[in-house]
């Protein structure tokens, strides 16, 4: 068990209980569904809280991409700023 200076592990365990909390999504589907994901078009990444279950990749200008297809994932395309310019599945 390790050993912990007295006084760290409440604030250890404060942290995680924060951490837990989290955020709520941006939007709530966890699968890709473009009607609804097309609410995130103009909205800034770092802004963006999405659904832990929900397979996305994020596209930034240039980037090489694979070509697989995955209906349940999301692509987002973002400028070089990280603004959402469009959204689709994939």
């Amino acid at each position: 068990m390790p050993i912990f200076p007295r006084g760290a592990l409440p604030a250890l365990t404060l942290t995680l209980a924060a951490c837990a909390t989290g955020y709520a999504p941006t939007v709530s589907a966890t699968r890709c569904d473009p009607a609804r994901h097309q609410a995130l078009v103009g909205m800034n990444i770092g802004e963006v809280y999405l659904p832990p279950q929900l397979h996305y990749r994020e596209i930034s200008p240039g980037q090489v991409v694979t070509q697989e297809y995955q209906p349940g994932r999301l692509n987002i395309f973002l400028d070089p700023k990280g603004w959402i310019g469009r959204v689709s599945c994939g």
